[in-house]
């Protein structure tokens, strides 16, 4: 047992005598040099498996791969049925995503629907971004319409018909593009008489009968006439309904799809709907019927292709009803593999036709050549082989596994050494081992959590990211410079323990820390773990880590030690996260203006001697989880937009869910403050400050109404503060 020990342990038993680092290292040497290689032993376990299996195999192969055709059609036909879903929810999720973004930009009042240079530059926009789309347009209650329309992949046509309710005419007016790299070319514009009315369109009147999102098959449209889908949804704008959006995808696009797929040799895939008609199919007289608006038929189809018509004549039969298929159902008919397969949107179904001879031919002309007598004795062999593969190398190769998946997840300390007959095992095992040691060392340096997440969820290692709504964090201590002037080297222990107590709180409310910047800590939420709650997460953070600096404090300063004041900033916004970097070193961080404005809230805290400021998207997006005093509307330094910051108070809980009284003193100043009360306001703020005690901003404001009672401002003045410093 005391042997073991010192094994594990790396420790010489005490009877044995010492030995030099040389000695032990040649010993290691002439003990792997007797071990059975790897190389040696796979190569003697295949030439023999190989040799005794290789008639068998040559012989029993088309028996086999009888047996299992239909496993093959059945997989290949998954792989089909599940790159058409694919694609069409991809295509699907495309316009869902197009649809909610121009509703959400006329919703927010970003773009006015009557803005027409706008809304035609945003329509272009957006088309152009997204090839799969046909068409994104609006549908006006005065049967008045307006889109884009993507002609050609070179042309881009921005269309609209104006009705005149006097004389119940309408005009349609069509602009013609030509989109460059980088730019969008304006070509002609045409005028035309139409009789197009949005509000007598299926899509349009879906959309308003449900009052909401929902699917529609279209054909007609002003100038075009093809066989398309489309989602579209009410536009509801202060309440009050002014457009239905409606975006289209072309069907001869998916049967363009379609055409690009392999299905075996010579087969192919159709997609109908329950009554049997063509959705989409690769056949050229298919795509050309959808451009020119006619919808396919199965039974005209067939007549030129043979696939189709083995498709058409099984469901003349009967036997299939697509109206209540629920599951994949696989039937030889005809010579023909067919497979139907409900594709989970509306009423489709995929249908993959495949010629029995692209898998039998060749099975059934070798099918006689089947040896029985050697299936025993290969079998035996191959048994052997594989038992005696799994002793040697594959046990030990799952154990290494395992040891690399504890190296993949940073889990360094389950690494221990594997013993393994084969040399090269041996020393892999030997590798790792002191891999794993290196690397526990190196793991300091780097963000291990970061690290073992974006493993988990396989973010490779490459510059990129993507836009994501999270919120940010940025804290620093009050006074940083002065202090580590004071202190010189022993500022060093104070800053660890500081960056110790964020590193705690960030990490407890499932926070990123993104760097370490002197005595500034930055950190977000929501990434790269999605966090439908990280503005509450952020802000929780950000009060526990004042909690847990507090508490520090006061014992610091029982033994006369210095006191750490803290400055925070949190902000909401869409930002681009990812690895942002160089192809050689790389950082996971978030960049933006979002970013921007949670630093400058941060700096903001000195101007109104505040410690903790949020800006109005993490306000909204906290909601009633967090108590906040409206501080004052700003335009922070290097921006030109204004917005609400908010003094963070609290979490809201059952004992304190109402602002104290103060707070509601100051919030009615603001407002007699924005409505140019100056003596109301003045009086709110001097109350807020009273019941406070000594609050900065409360005094702030009162000396800015004094001064406006003074010397009123001009009639265009705003209640916003502009910050020009940093």
């Amino acid at each position: 047992m005391s042997e073991a020990v010192d094994q594990l342990t790396g420790q010489t038993p005490s009877v044995q005598p010492s030995v030099s680092q040389a000695d032990a290292r040649a010993s290691l040497r002439g003990r792997r040099r007797h071990k059975l290689g790897l190389r040696g032993a796979l190569a003697a376990l295949v030439l023999g498996t190989v040799t005794l299996t290789a008639l068998l195999i040559h012989l029993s192969w088309s028996y086999t791969a009888r047996l299992n055709v239909a496993d093959v059609v059945a997989q290949l036909n998954r792989q089909i049925v599940a790159s058409i879903h694919h694609e069409l929810h991809g295509v699907l999720d495309y316009a869902s995503a197009m649809q909610e973004a121009v509703r959400s930009i006329f919703f927010q009042g970003t773009i006015k629907t009557s803005d027409e240079g706008k809304r035609e530059f945003l329509f272009l926009a957006l088309l152009r971004s997204q090839p799969s789309l046909s068409w994104i347009s609006l549908g006006f209650p005065d049967r008045g319409f307006f889109g884009a329309r993507k002609a050609s992949e070179t042309e881009i046509d921005m269309i609209e018909v104006k009705w005149d309710a006097a004389t119940h005419t309408a005009q349609q007016r069509t602009d013609y593009y030509t989109p460059e790299i980088g730019d969008i070319i304006f070509d002609n514009r045409e005028f035309e008489p139409s009789t197009y009315d949005a509000t007598a369109q299926p899509w349009y009147r879906r959309a308003v009968e449900q009052n909401g999102a929902g699917w529609n098959r279209v054909s007609n449209f002003p100038g075009s006439n093809r066989q398309a889908i489309s989602t579209s949804t009410p536009l509801i704008v202060d309440n009050r309904f002014v457009a239905v959006i409606n975006v289209v995808i072309d069907l001869s696009r998916l049967s363009q799809f379609l055409s690009t797929l392999q299905v075996g040799k010579t087969g192919t895939v159709v997609v109908l709907n329950r009554n049997g008609n063509v959705i989409a199919s690769p056949d050229p007289s298919a795509i050309d019927q959808q451009q020119n608006g006619e919808m396919p038929r199965l039974q005209t189809l067939s007549q030129d292709n043979k696939l189709l018509r083995a498709v058409s004549d099984y469901l003349s039969r009967g036997t299939v009803d697509l109206g209540a298929l629920s599951e994949t159902r696989q039937i030889e008919f005809s010579d023909y593999f067919l497979t139907f397969a409900p594709l989970g949107f509306d009423d489709w179904v995929v249908v993959t036709v495949i010629p029995a001879g692209d898998f039998l031919a060749t099975i059934e002309r070798n099918a006689m050549l089947l040896i029985s007598a050697l299936a025993f004795l290969t079998l035996l062999i191959a048994a052997l082989a594989v038992l005696s593969a799994n002793r040697l190398i594959g046990a030990p190769l799952l154990r290494i596994a395992g040891q690399l998946r504890h190296i993949e997840s940073f889990d360094l300390g389950g690494i221990v050494r594997l013993n393994s007959p084969l040399r090269e095992l041996d020393n892999l095992s030997t590798v790792l081992t002191q891999m794993s040691r290196g690397l526990a060392s190196f793991q300091k340096y780097i963000p291990t959590a970061l690290v073992r997440t974006l493993v988990a969820r396989g973010v490779e290692a490459s510059p990129g990211g993507h836009q994501q709504v999270l919120t940010v964090l940025f804290t620093d201590i009050v006074g940083f410079t002065g202090l580590s002037e004071r202190l010189g080297d022993a500022i060093v222990p104070v800053l660890s323990e500081y960056l110790e107590l964020a590193s705690a709180a960030i990490a407890a409310h499932n926070g990123t820390i993104d760097k370490f910047i002197g005595d500034a800590v930055m950190a977000f939420w929501g990434a790269p773990m999605p966090n439908e709650q990280h503005a509450i997460e952020a802000c929780a953070a950000a009060l526990d880590f004042r909690r847990r600096l507090r508490q520090r404090c006061t014992k610091i300063e029982r033994s006369g030690g210095l006191p750490l004041r803290i400055r925070v900033g949190v902000n909401t916004g869409r930002m681009l996260v990812g690895n942002i970097g160089s192809s050689e070193r790389l950082s996971y961080t978030v960049i933006g203006d979002a970013v921007n404005v949670a630093s400058r809230l941060e700096a903001v805290n000195k101007r109104y001697g505040t410690e903790i400021l949020i800006g109005e998207d993490t306000r909204a997006a906290a909601g009633d989880a967090i108590l906040v005093r409206r501080l004052d509307t700003v335009t922070v330094y290097g921006r030109m937009q204004e917005g609400a910051i908010y003094e963070l108070l609290g979490m809201a809980d059952e004992r304190l869910r109402e602002p104290p009284e103060w707070v509601t003193a100051y919030d009615g100043g603001l407002d007699a403050y924005a409505r140019r009360d100056w003596a109301g306001a003045a009086e709110l703020f001097e109350s807020a400050n009273a019941i406070r005690g000594d609050d900065l901003p409360s005094q702030i404001f009162v000396e800015r109404c004094r001064k406006y009672l003074a010397s009123p401002p001009p009639e265009d003045w705003t209640a916003v503060s502009i910050l020009s410093e940093k």
